[in-house]
């Protein structure tokens, strides 16, 4: 492949614009939604979060349900990310068995923030994704 035939296939910078959705941002906790693809192999759908602990104390990151168009997951049973107090932004991922979006604004996701040591609930949110725009050209 010649150095154009790349450029061709991979584009520019500007056509690598992901989707980005700041779920939270305050003096407590940060969460934001950094990429979300599809795998059609397995047909699993990943979420790759970057995230940040601004307590002074442990926590961990536990996820519920999620609801991805007409599909509900169960995403208790799984173990919670773990974040030291006064982290660094740090990344990781989720998945589901769900191999493509319909529609963006049935798409839920519920989340706890729970003391590391005690396991008490600090916080249950619920992010609700409403509108996606899809810029055509």
């Amino acid at each position: 492949m010649t150095k154009e035939q790349w450029q061709e296939w991979v584009g520019e910078e500007k056509d690598h614009v992901g989707i980005q959705i700041l779920l939270m941002n305050d003096t407590h906790f940060y969460l934001k939604i950094m990429d979300i693809y599809f795998d059609e192999a397995t047909e699993e759908m990943f979420f790759s979060f970057d995230t940040q602990n601004r307590l002074n104390r442990n926590i961990n990151i536990q996820f519920g349900q999620w609801k991805i168009d007409d599909s509900i997951y169960n995403l208790s049973h799984e173990n919670p990310q773990y974040l030291e107090k006064f982290s660094v932004v740090r990344g990781f991922q989720k998945c589901v068995k769900h191999t493509y979006l319909k529609e963006w604004n049935k798409t839920t996701i519920e989340i706890k923030i729970l003391d590391a040591e005690t396991n008490i609930n600090i916080r249950e949110l619920e992010f609700q994704i409403n509108k996606h725009i899809t810029q055509a050209f």
